[in-house]
């Protein structure tokens, strides 16, 4: 058996070259895409998420089932019914915070905010328009009641 020293080196130069050459045209195109479309995976553990943009969790009709978003202004968790119907929301803004639930019509049922100056429940009618409320003003409990013709009658301690 002879040893070919000369031939071999050829066959690794001509390789080298090749595999130059595919690097070079393969980096031609800056617009690379490494993925297309979407995954699906049956579990996934991830000790850190750190994400720009808003999340949003889709149940299986591809419904939004849990909305997460924010911006300067604060942060708000929203989750929907089995449609894709409004159900509950946590916002926070300006050291605010609101919960809210929504029926099947996306009308707002109740409200729970607090503020630096105490704290606001409403109950709300199916038209809309809070009826029942109950809160803290400047240190005093307010209560008031609202009927159908929209008069307001204060309930005193």
């Amino acid at each position: 058996m002879k040893f070919r020293l000369r031939e071999k080196l050829k066959y690794m130069f001509l390789g080298g070259l090749l595999t130059l050459a595919g690097f070079m045209i393969g980096n031609m195109n800056s617009n690379t895409e490494a993925q297309f479309g979407s995954e699906t995976f049956d579990k996934l553990t991830v000790r850190e998420l750190i994400v720009r943009k808003d999340i949003t969790v889709m149940g299986n009709g591809m419904h939004p089932r849990v909305h997460i978003s924010w911006d300067r202004e604060g942060g708000r968790v929203v989750t929907y019914g089995p449609k894709g119907m409004g159900a509950a929301s946590l916002l926070v803004a300006e050291g605010n915070g609101v919960v809210t639930t929504q029926g099947s019509k996306e009308k707002t049922g109740a409200s729970l905010m607090v503020n630096e100056g105490g704290g606001v429940l409403s109950l709300f009618a199916p038209d809309g328009k809070a009826r029942i409320v109950l809160g803290i003003s400047e240190g005093d409990g307010v209560a008031y009641l609202m009927d159908r013709f929209n008069d307001a009658r204060v309930l005193k301690p």
